[in-house]
Parts: C-alpha cells; sequence; structure tokens
C-alpha cells in the first residue's frame, strides 16, 4: 500500500554521471561512460542488490528551487525534461544548488570528499529530468510516492577517482552508453554493463533512478548523440 500522497511527496536526487570530455550541451556519445552501481543491502534497506545510478534523499526546498530556474522542454519517457542553467565546480561553489546536491551525494555515497576538495574532480552539472512515480520496497512490504531529480554531471577529470566500492554501493562501475541502454531497453540483464556471472547474480535492475536516466540518455533531441 502507498503510504503518502502523490502531491506530496519527497524528493530523491538521481545522478547521472557521464565520463566525458564534452559540454553538457554539446551532448554525449555512445563511446562516453556512465556511472552505474549496485546497492548494498545492509545498507539500503529498500532496495538492496540494485542496479541504479548514485542517489540521496534531499530537501524539498532545494529541489522545488531548481525546478522554478528551469523550464520544461518535453517528456521522453516517464520522465519530464527540462532546459537549466549548467554549471561547473571550477567556476561556481557550493553557494549554487546544483553543486550543492551533486557535491554531497559524491561525497557521502561515493566516498570522494577529499579529491572533490582537492580540486582533482572537475565536472559541470545541469537538471535534466524528473520523474514521478512509486516505489516498492517488497522486503519490507511497503511502497511510497517519490519525485526523481535527475542531475546530468559530465566529468572532465578525475573519473579514474572514483572508488569500485563504498559503503552504499557493493560495485561502482563505468560503463558504455550504449550498453547502459541495451540493459534497460532490452530485458534488464546486468550482464550487458559487464557484470559476471557471479557479480549480477541475486542482482536486479529496477528504479526511478535508473528508469529516468535510461529516458535521459535515450532522448537524442535533449541530450544523447549517436
Amino acid at each position: 500500500m502507498v503510504t503518502n500522497r502523490k502531491d506530496n511527496s519527497p524528493f530523491v536526487l538521481a545522478l547521472t554521471i557521464l565520463n566525458t570530455d564534452a559540454s553538457i550541451a554539446e551532448g554525449a556519445s555512445k563511446g562516453d561512460k556512465v556511472l552505474v552501481c549496485v546497492r548494498n543491502r545492509e545498507v539500503n534497506k529498500t532496495h538492496p542488490d540494485v542496479v541504479s545510478v548514485p542517489t540521496q534523499r534531499i530537501p524539498t526546498v532545494l529541489a522545488e528551487q531548481i525546478l522554478h530556474e528551469s523550464q520544461k522542454v518535453g517528456n521522453q519517457g516517464d520522465t519530464m525534461l527540462f532546459n537549466c542553467e549548467e554549471v561547473s565546480n571550477t567556476k561556481e561553489n557550493g553557494h549554487n544548488e546544483i553543486l550543492f546536491l551533486v557535491e554531497s551525494l559524491l561525497s557521502k555515497k561515493l566516498g570522494i570528499a577529499d579529491p572533490l576538495e582537492g580540486g582533482a574532480i572537475k565536472f559541470s552539472a545541469t537538471l535534466y529530468g524528473n520523474q514521478t512515480g512509486v516505489a516498492n520496497y517488497p522486503n519490507l512490504d511497503d511502497s511510497e510516492h517519490l519525485r526523481m531529480l535527475n542531475i546530468v554531471v559530465h566529468v572532465h577529470e578525475g573519473a579514474d577517482l572514483f572508488p569500485e566500492n563504498t559503503k552504499s554501493y557493493d560495485l561502482v562501475k563505468w560503463v558504455p552508453v550504449d550498453g547502459f541502454l541495451k540493459m534497460w531497453f532490452r530485458g534488464k540483464d546486468p550482464k550487458d554493463i559487464g557484470l559476471t556471472g557471479k557479480q549480477a547474480l541475486g542482482v536486479c535492475v529496477d528504479g526511478l533512478c535508473i528508469s529516468s536516466s535510461a529516458d535521459i540518455l535515450e532522448s537524442r533531441t535533449v541530450m544523447y548523440c549517436l
């Protein structure tokens, strides 16, 4: 049973992180790589052993401020798409809402606070999508409405400093964009992104976060360039 109202649902931040030299305005190519994670079952009680992109619950006031400053441009799949100013951590600082949220998630969930603080990781970011839906937690016999705010991040330097695992994620992996899209749209098989049979055992591909990232990457007119 859904435990909250759709119009008052909390926000979760999802990051579609790409390793690329291109600016976000220039788009991405099939040769670029996107960051995926497998959630640790001890820490992630709601979605254990699930392939996802990095996520974190965020304050409603910050999410609504970013949406207020963005322009809706259409829909792709179940995701509402937006145009928003592109920001860079080499030019802006934590007073910018998007940079604050991105750096907060990167530090907490991916453990790269030190290289971020030292300037070794350089990235640009912008809001690209928002997907509203129901998150089901079968192991907890619960579900809730969520709003998944998806920010695209282009990592220009320091992608090699991302760890292979963290407390939140048993696996952190850069995978080709085309493999990511094949996994989501053609059967949700984690072996499509290079997981071994052992790594894929008991792992599923699901959730609003990865759904919204797939919609964004699939949107040729907005971001994804073949």
